[in-house]
């Protein structure tokens, strides 16, 4: 494997970067996703296992895979060169790695920026009434908000590094999720109260929705798109904190309009179970996410129940849970031995009784649940 303790340029950065992964096909998420969308066997489990972060979590590993340092003068070339370098991060754990630039707000907020609504750690600073949005000039597809600058970001990867390396769309959510951001609490009294306005509403913004992720699927290009990005991918969190009459009769027609446009769709339902079920009932699901979550607003769907949900279809279901302590093997173990009946699904853990210092316990773990995989499905 490459040492160098320093990078000096893009082309040295891309090709430690291209090298380190080649080092590690276990850990290529990639090959998973491309396996599971084909319902195909894979060699490796590719599984993830992390541990919460915590901001007074102050310890510092010391027996870790070094990443070199990057030295470039160009400030802004730097900056991707560093964002490169830092995707082999999760190999510090035996964590996927996936070779993709992310682009825009990670707080999902892209979108909220093109409607005048500034971002606050993360988070859009205010709220707009549902009379001030309608009375404002309704943004340009492209040339509000954040837009400007994912389009120059995009423009300057795809200037300086390979189609190897691939550019994730931004944090796009979905049409109600964005109504939820832009005008608050009235996005639920709304439908009820001046039915009339939400519904012009949902339409302007739903238009807009579709417009902006065309929009930016042109400015990457087929070539450098992400491969999760293959399927459009709906987030439905705010779902969670409605019924399904309410998701049927003011939410699903714009969702079906997205499916329209972008057939078949990834789910993001948030662990809502409803949620889960009114988006594999109503719309074109090829991908969809399930898994025990302690802190979940509508309680979390089952992985049984998921998979029950889903029966024969070819729907790739992400499995992502947290872990009992002191059981976190054999709770693996289970979800492991699920893949000897489907072969769509993808695997994600986390710890919450972890810290930093268990970060070695990871590592073992990884081991240990490989070696399970290699002689389950690899040796039989």
């Amino acid at each position: 494997m490459n040492k160098k303790n320093v990078l000096s340029s893009i082309e040295e950065t891309t090709n430690y970067v291209l090298d380190t992964v080649r080092d590690y096909p276990e850990r290529n998420l990639l090959t998973a996703l491309r396996a599971v969308r084909q319902g195909k066997s894979r060699y490796w489990p590719v599984m993830a296992i992390t541990h919460q972060n915590r901001t007074n979590d102050y310890f510092e590993p010391i027996d870790e895979l070094k990443l070199p340092k990057i030295i470039i003068s160009d400030g802004k070339i730097a900056l991707l060169a560093n964002e490169l370098i830092s995707m082999l991060e999760p190999l510090k754990m035996l964590n996927p790695v996936n070779l993709s630039f992310s682009i825009g707000s990670k707080s999902g907020g892209t979108f909220v920026t093109c409607f005048g609504i500034p971002l606050q750690n993360g988070t859009p600073a205010f709220t707009k009434t549902i009379d001030q949005v309608l009375s404002e000039p309704w943004p340009n597809v492209g040339k509000t908000g954040e837009m400007p600058c994912i389009s120059e970001k995009i423009k300057r990867i795809k200037d300086h590094f390979p189609s190897d390396i691939k550019i994730r769309l931004p944090d796009i959510q979905g049409p109600f999720n964005v109504i939820h951001s832009l005008i608050g609490q009235e996005a639920f009294i709304a439908p009820f109260t001046e039915p009339n306005k939400y519904h012009q509403l949902m339409d302007h913004l739903t238009d807009f929705w579709i417009s902006s992720v065309k929009c930016c699927l042109g400015w990457i290009g087929q070539e450098y798109l992400d491969y999760s990005d293959q399927f459009i991918r709906l987030r439905e969190c705010s779902v969670n904190l409605v019924s399904p009459e309410f998701y049927e009769n003011f939410i699903l027609p714009y969702d079906l309009r997205v499916a329209t446009e972008f057939n078949p769709l990834s789910i993001h339902p948030c662990s809502g179970p409803h949620v889960f079920h009114l988006t594999l009932k109503h719309l074109p699901v090829a991908a969809t996410e399930a898994g025990y979550v302690n802190c979940a607003n509508a309680k979390s769907i089952g992985v049984d129940e998921a998979l029950s949900a889903i029966g024969n279809r070819p729907v790739a279901l992400s499995i992502g849970q947290e872990l009992p302590e002191g059981k976190e093997f054999e709770f693996i173990k289970f979800d492991l031995d699920r893949y000897e009946f489907n072969k769509r699904l993808l695997f994600r853990y986390c710890g919450m009784h972890w810290y930093k210092h268990d970060r070695k316990i990871i590592r073992e773990l990884h081991k240990k649940l490989d070696k399970y995989w290699d002689e389950k499905y690899n040796m039989a």
